[in-house]
């Protein structure tokens, strides 16, 4: 179960996905794909139960390409690991190109989920760095760009609410014990500017500490994180979004912004991040990076 099996069992999905996505063929795309199954984006999640609902995916994305004008998909793999003998997780990157050989829009970055059933790799679960109001997001959404209320939204809320709490007052208190307690490893970071993964406690501790460090350097006397959305995406994982807001005294130490996690319930009961998007870049610009960018766990 080497880093390099599971990135070429990624990329060979990530092919043969993307080009059945630009040829237009469906019974080749949808092969590759497990449902049910949920496509995350910043502020919504999507879910896929049968194969009309992934044909009326695979048709607004087709539709999103040919308003932008795409010539060419460029799409690979950032990084991949197995989580276990039948499950990878992976970060990839697409980029959109015109004929003239510029990109065409900006370059998406992706979290994957893949599964093995009866010997054959299958994608199992997206999530997107794509604003849920962009055309992209509303492709991958089905024109919803923002997550309604759900009924049974509440105890989804008010766990990912208790853990983002935990996650901040362990920053806030120099507490790298209640951080690992909200930590599965390996942990995904995910970013415009790139991705990372954090396999060891030690990765763990070296983020901590340096975010630890910049938030004392600026000054921050806050950290305040609220819910956006949360819904149970499976028997046992959660996935949602949360506005994040540093401040030094009254004033903002950055502009606040959205970010969208996972997580999942270990066989303890206990609820750990198992993955994390940010939009922008991280307040620690200096954190273990991938050639792209930043990582960084708050």
């Amino acid at each position: 179960m080497s880093p390099d099996t599971a990135h070429g069992i990624a990329s060979s999905l990530l092919d043969a996905t993307g080009r059945a996505l630009v040829s237009g063929d469906f019974d080749g795309f949808i092969r590759y794909f497990r449902l049910p199954q949920t496509i995350a984006a910043i502020d919504n999640v999507q879910h896929l139960n049968t194969k009309a609902d992934a044909r009326q995916v695979f048709d607004k994305i087709r539709a999103h390409y040919s308003d932008v004008g795409l010539s060419r998909l460029e799409r690979r793999v950032e990084l991949a690991l197995f989580d276990g003998p039948e499950v990878i997780r992976s970060c990839h990157v697409a980029r959109l190109l015109a004929e003239d050989g510029t990109d065409a829009k900006p370059q998406v970055e992706t979290l994957s989920r893949l599964v093995c059933e009866e010997g054959q790799w299958l994608i199992a679960g997206t999530q997107a760095i794509v604003p849920g109001a962009s055309a992209l997001g509303q492709a991958l959404m089905m024109g919803a760009p923002s997550a309604p209320k759900r009924p049974d939204a509440g105890p989804a809320e008010a766990l990912f609410q208790a853990h983002l709490d935990q996650v901040t007052a362990s920053y806030m208190d120099n507490d790298m014990g209640m951080l690992c307690q909200s930590v599965q490893l390996p942990l995904f970071v995910q970013t415009s500017k790139g991705a990372v993964v954090m396999s060891t406690p030690d990765d763990l501790k070296e983020d901590f500490n340096r975010m630890v460090t910049s938030l004392r350097v600026r000054g921050v006397t806050d950290i305040v994180r609220r819910v956006h959305f949360a819904e149970m995406v499976g028997d046992q994982r959660i996935h949602g979004a949360y506005r994040t807001h540093i401040l030094s005294g009254a004033q903002m130490v950055i502009p606040a912004y959205k970010s969208a996690m996972t997580l999942e319930q270990g066989q303890d009961l206990r609820w750990r991040m198992t993955s994390v998007i940010h939009p922008m870049g991280h307040l620690t610009t200096t954190a273990k990076q991938t050639p792209q960018g930043p990582g960084g766990v708050a």
